[in-house]
């Protein structure tokens, strides 16, 4: 970051400001000072995006809901959060639930009072 040393008014109307710095020769455009010149001091790093190639099936671990996730471009399947999944593809994992007739619910032990989470997957119209 330089300091401002002086600012020099154009003689002609139609020129622009002239700035001069501490420690530099030259006098800069304003145009000339926005541009960066090397490597900026905080670099924008563009975050890594995946995609979902193919929903595999619905798992129940821990009791929460989760979803084993094939993604493009990579072999090994991962086990995703149910609420991840449907804040990031919605559309994908509300038309899997409806094509494969998955329905996620809690299960009530009736001697233990325990709620277990469960899921249903239905008959495809295949099976039939």
């Amino acid at each position: 970051m330089y300091e401002i040393e002086r600012v020099y008014k154009p003689k002609k109307s139609y020129t622009v400001y002239e700035h001069k710095h501490e420690g530099l020769p030259d006098r800069f455009k304003e145009e000339e000072l926005l541009k960066i010149v090397g490597d900026p001091q905080n670099k924008i790093v563009k975050p890594t995006t995946f995609t979902v190639s193919k929903l595999i099936k619905p798992v129940i671990k821990d009791n929460e809901d989760y979803y084993e996730v094939l993604w493009k471009g990579y072999r090994e399947h991962t086990l995703e959060p149910r609420e991840n999944l449907l804040e990031d593809f919605p559309k994908m994992v509300n038309q899997y639930e409806k094509k494969n007739k998955i329905k996620f619910y809690d299960s009530k032990n009736k001697k233990t009072n325990k709620i277990t989470r469960r899921v249903y997957i239905g008959k495809k119209e295949d099976d039939e």
